[in-house]
């Protein structure tokens, strides 16, 4: 009796998932050139927002840039430099300690501004993207370099909404605060 209920239940089995990936399939596969205009825009506002705050052409180190990614969602990219721009050369005065700590404490304000950015762009303008699948998110990576004699300090730091944040923050569901405190954060 058993052997006659197996065959039975495989094909039942087979038939269920060939129905429901059949069923799947147009929405795990977007339209990708609509989601390639999409990232464009996203990139142009993101990098007119970092020329905005950050001025100097040294300030950013490269613009955003945006990659879709089957499964995960889009994930945009940036480098930014923490270090204000000095004058070295063999007039320059010699580091002092005070000046360290400014330049350590203009570091962080620079940090500082370059999340607050992202995630006031990515509450605003993250939501632009409608075509990403249930699950999926968008995510921006933030690289920093800080110069320091002898060595080059660099951090990563990951922001990352799933479209059901990005969903409510459209709808207003939630407040730009909210949302803020929702975003995954990782900083390595």
């Amino acid at each position: 009796m058993r052997l006659r209920q197996f065959p039975v239940l495989l094909l039942l089995g087979i038939f269920l998932g060939a129905s429901s990936s059949a069923l799947c399939s147009p929405q795990d596969k977007p339209n990708l050139a609509e989601l390639k205009k999409s990232i464009g825009l996203f990139e142009s506002v993101l990098n007119q927002s970092l020329a905005q705050t950050f001025g100097g052409p040294f300030e950013t180190l490269n613009g955003a840039r945006g990659a879709y990614l089957p499964g995960y969602g889009i994930v945009f990219s940036f480098e930014v430099n923490l270090t204000p721009l000095q004058s070295l050369g063999p007039f320059s005065p010699a580091p002092t300690a005070k000046g360290e700590q400014a330049q350590r404490e203009e570091e962080v304000r620079r940090r500082e501004k370059a999340v607050n950015l992202s995630e006031q762009v990515l509450g605003d303008f993250g939501q632009t993207f409608n075509q990403l699948n249930p699950g999926e998110s968008v995510t921006i990576v933030i690289h920093t370099a800080a110069a320091h004699p002898g060595k080059i300090e660099r951090s990563t730091i990951v922001l990352s909404a799933e479209k059901k944040l990005l969903d409510a923050r459209l709808s207003r569901a939630i407040n730009q605060e909210h949302f803020v405190q929702k975003l995954s954060k990782t900083e390595y």
